[in-house]
């Protein structure tokens, strides 16, 4: 199965890293997927500007933008997603949003797991936030989110979770339930 990781934050001075990084690191190291890690940074996607919505344009050769077209393409080779977003005024960030905004038919009937991080209570308006993005994607979710609360605090110097029995059952719970949603939907 190949899983895209798409990392939703582009800021000066990001930190959110650590909790992206563990969540690559687990799915490397739990040997179903084929891991696509994508830094939104690294994308540079610029705002939606195309003449069509995404959910008109039926192939990723209709869009005019090459870095829409590259990236429809990048996101139509996923089979599944794992959305980590921080948590910015109560929402996912604009990068994340972005990003899902690009692309259409892509989305469409594939597995999506969320992950938040920030504040006290670990990005839960965040995922709130993409909960009514995603479905409307098509994208189909799994019921449980994970969240990082108090995220600078919550790992070691080595990058674990200090509560890594927690995450490490949560995590192996979303990549099973991403495993069984692809082969529900798989065409």
């Amino acid at each position: 199965m190949r899983l895209m990781i798409i990392w939703g934050s582009s800021r000066t001075g990001r930190k959110g890293g650590v909790v992206a990084q563990w969540v690559k690191h687990q799915a490397e190291a739990d040997g179903r997927f084929e891991v696509d890690f994508v830094d939104l940074k690294e994308v540079a996607l610029p705002f939606f500007d195309e003449p069509l919505s995404p959910s008109e344009i039926k192939s990723p050769d209709g869009y005019t933008h090459p870095a829409g077209r590259q990236w429809a393409k990048r996101v139509g080779k996923a089979d599944g997603f794992i959305l980590v977003t921080p948590e910015y005024n109560r929402g996912t960030s604009a990068v994340l949003k972005n990003a899902l905004d690009w692309v259409g038919s892509q989305w469409r009937d594939k597995p999506v797991g969320l992950i938040g991080y920030g504040g006290i209570i670990g990005g839960a308006f965040s995922i709130s936030h993409l909960r009514h993005n995603t479905v409307h994607l098509g994208l189909v979710q799994l019921p449980a989110a994970i969240h990082f609360p108090n995220f600078s605090k919550a790992f070691d110097d080595k990058g674990r979770p200090l509560e890594l029995d927690y995450y490490e059952a949560n995590i192996k719970k979303m990549f099973g339930g991403l495993e069984r949603l692809h082969k529900i939907f798989q065409k």
